[in-house]
């Protein structure tokens, strides 16, 4: 399945809210038409990707992990576009991190400053035990890096319990955060949220 950036925008929104949205609320909160929120969750509902809920007078939209190809979905609803510039340059000198941590999202000024941003916000995922690994390679990295970085480090429980009190630091590094790697972690941990709650 082929997904646009509007269909990216609402499928990453569905992946971090518990809460029953209005179309209206859902078009606003992704920045879209109300006619144009409406035919991608039609679109998605008919793939079998999100189901609709009646509440009240209102249509409220979720995730439906029973579809077979929700998962697989909202996997590419996470990869980015092709990565350029100086995105790509950071992506490279990152590598260094990808056998000690689990995901990795880069985040804030550093993805959507045009001028010089002061530093570079990173998200990294990863399991306690690899913790003194992740910090050499962290250390080589930034020898590479030519600003300041500034980590936000979780485990994948962190992330859970984020998403379920809908933290909105991890909220919004999920929903406009370019993932360089950990795309099926990501997808686990939305499903066992959205699936436990």
């Amino acid at each position: 399945m082929i997904l646009t950036k509007k269909e990216k925008r609402v499928l990453r929104f569905l992946a971090t809210t518990s809460r029953d949205f209005s179309i209206n609320d859902l078009a606003k909160a992704c920045m879209l038409a109300p006619s144009g929120a409406h035919k991608i969750l039609k679109k998605l509902e008919k793939e079998s990707v999100v189901k609709a809920k009646n509440i009240a007078n209102l249509v409220s939209y979720k995730l439906d992990f029973k579809g077979n190809s929700t998962e697989s979905v909202l996997h590419i609803a996470f990869v980015p576009e092709e990565l350029e510039g100086r995105i790509k340059l950071r992506a490279q000198d990152l590598k260094l991190l990808k056998d000690s941590t689990q995901a990795c999202i880069l985040f804030g000024s550093y993805i959507t400053a045009k001028e010089k941003p002061g530093d570079l916000d990173l998200l990294f995922i990863l399991e306690k035990k690899n913790f003194k690994a992740y910090k050499q390679s962290l250390a080589k990295a930034k020898d590479l890096i030519p600003i300041k970085t500034q980590e936000v480090i979780q485990t994948r429980e962190d992330v859970e319990q984020n998403l379920k009190k809908c933290d909105p630091v991890i909220v919004g590094i999920l929903r406009d955060g370019i993932v360089l790697w950990g795309f099926d972690v990501l997808v686990q941990v939305i499903k066992d949220v959205q699936t436990n709650t």
